[in-house]
């Protein structure tokens, strides 16, 4: 198994960017995840659109995702030149489709054609067995990824971890945190074998709701072994 990225969800207003900075020059696998969810912008884990700005402007890692929650999903879908807008500057963004209270809100159709159109980007799809049926329709859209979260960011750890889907490129969220990131790699080892994927956590590095550096720290210490597979 090789970890291509280890992303690291929910830096928010209290975290001082020049510390996400010195972090990724030494951990130049790191991939930092912003949440945007407009209606709890300036909440724990969900950053200000000013901070946001910053970040892409500021942030000088390699890696950078935005998770777009609630409206922003919703307004992704509805190319709304906004949300859009702040898209540009990251590589990766994640859909978040079990978070927000996004469901039956959209027109299935209408995500997978604007995912289509918008190829710059590759786009994270939560897996879960309600939406298995978007799995045969993403195939032909090179620029996707899909993400294993039973959890939907609330930090419980599965049982047992799933093979990686034929045809998809596979990452794996939920529970991880420092105490328990190395038994669980080993176990998603064992599944993923030699194909390459990445690993999200968002809760398991927070102390008191707060974005935990050194917790951030230990994480990536423990993971980069499986960087360099």
């Amino acid at each position: 198994m090789k970890l291509q990225y280890v992303s690291l969800t929910g830096a928010d207003d209290a975290v001082d960017i020049a510390d996400l900075n010195a972090i990724a020059a030494d951990f130049p696998f790191v991939e930092f995840a912003v949440l945007l969810l407009p209606e709890q912008a300036g909440q724990p884990r969900f950053p200000t659109i000013s901070w946001i700005r910053t970040f892409r402007t500021d942030y000088k890692g390699v890696h950078k995702a935005m998770h777009l929650c609630g409206s922003a999903f919703l307004g992704f879908v509805r190319n709304d030149p906004d949300i859009l807008a702040l898209m540009q500057g990251f590589s990766r963004i994640q859909l978040n489709l079990e978070f927000g209270a996004v469901d039956g809100q959209y027109d299935p159709a209408a995500l997978l054609a604007q995912i289509r159109a918008c190829p710059r980007w590759q786009f994270i799809i939560q897996y879960t067995e309600d939406k298995a049926s978007l799995l045969p329709l993403l195939r032909d859209i090179p620029h996707h990824a899909i993400l294993f979260d039973g959890s939907a960011g609330q930090g419980h750890a599965p049982d047992f971890w799933p093979a990686p889907l034929p045809d998809h490129f596979c990452g794996y969220a939920g529970g991880l945190n420092p105490d328990n990131i190395e038994h669980h790699l080993e176990k998603i080892s064992s599944v993923v074998t030699d194909h390459t994927t990445w690993i999200d956590m968002e809760t398991g590095i927070r102390t008191h709701d707060r974005f935990d550096l050194q917790k951030v720290l230990q994480i990536l210490e423990k993971a980069a072994f499986y960087t360099n597979s």
